[in-house]
């Protein structure tokens, strides 16, 4: 995503928006209130639909009306603003972009503040990784930093943005937490892997601590 986001504000003028987005040569600027959380989206389309009404929105609509005299943000934007969280995948994204037509989405933290934009052309981007600067990653961030594991005991191998991995780990629920966090990985295209475990722990949940402060297995029924 980018970083370097044009906003506005709910009480800029018309005119001062159709100079931001001619002089940063975007089609649509988040509209952000004076925390920073996301209240809609300004773009062109809006600013035409303010000068032609009647050409494109239904006639005699409230839309219609309210962009026909707009002369702030807070008229013309379009709320509430389709946005992604920091945490969703590229596919997200990309689903949204596509399904609404949109060239940018507003990027939101967990608080729902603005963190960026992601643009189609950000989305392209991820997938010209090469193969070998996927598999460092896969190797160094996901299996070493993030799972402790020894990425020479497991064979990581990366060709056309698909990772194909085996090997043997500690425990069953390891694998699937491991294929979660490569998907997540910019660039990957599919996870293939055939990973074996140690020891089974699927039936095996931990309970909260009793007075002893330790846990307890849960055994199975018979």
């Amino acid at each position: 995503m980018t970083t370097d986001v044009a906003t506005v504000g709910p009480d800029t003028p018309f005119k001062a928006v159709a100079v931001l987005l001619a002089s940063w040569n975007i089609s649509g600027a988040p509209v952000v209130d004076e925390d920073g959380q996301v209240l809609g989206v300004v773009s062109q389309g809006d600013l035409l639909e303010r000068e032609a009404p009647h050409g494109l929105l239904k006639p005699g609509s409230r839309q219609a009306k309210r962009k026909a005299g707009a002369a702030f943000v807070a008229d013309l934007m379009t709320s509430p603003a389709v946005v992604v969280r920091t945490g969703d995948d590229v596919a997200v994204a990309a689903k949204l972009l596509e399904e609404h037509h949109f060239h940018r989405l507003p990027v939101v933290d967990e608080a729902g503040k603005l963190a960026g934009v992601v643009s189609r052309s950000d989305l392209l981007r991820v997938f010209l990784r090469t193969d070998g600067e996927i598999r460092e990653e896969v190797r160094d961030e996901v299996l070493l930093r993030v799972m402790a594991l020894d990425p020479s005991a497991l064979y990581v191998a990366v060709h056309n943005g698909i990772v194909t991995l085996n090997g043997t780990v500690e425990r069953e629920s390891m694998i699937p937490v491991i294929v979660a966090l490569i998907r997540r990985v910019d660039g990957v295209v599919e996870v293939r892997q055939t990973l074996r475990a140690r020891f089974d722990d699927r039936g095996v949940s931990p309970v909260p601590p009793g007075p002893t402060g330790l846990l307890s297995r849960k055994r199975p029924l018979v």
